[in-house]
């Protein structure tokens, strides 16, 4: 998913909520690494939980949006759902 159709699905939703995503069939935090090339980089992390905010502030638009697992494999979102007020990359 790119960062600019990631923020026009969101528009008008709370800046505060909290951003997950389902890998193997759990629900995992993710929280914001940042920019690698034209990735827009997040990865699982439970010590931390990142917010819509932190994304929909990022630039350029043209990022493509994926998540690193603990083994460093990167997966690319293709959208969310929203569980218990908070998204859900997948």
């Amino acid at each position: 998913m790119l960062l600019a159709d990631f923020k026009a699905a969101t528009s008008g939703m709370p800046t505060n909520r909290l951003l997950a995503v389902r890998l193997d069939d759990q629900v995992q935090p993710v929280r914001l690494l940042g920019r690698d090339g034209d990735l827009l980089v997040m990865t699982t992390d439970v010590a931390y939980q990142a917010e819509l905010a932190e994304v929909i502030m990022q630039t350029p638009d043209s990022l493509q949006i994926v998540v690193r697992d603990d083994d460093f494999t990167l997966h690319p979102v293709y959208g969310y759902r929203i569980v218990d007020d908070a998204l859900v990359l997948g």
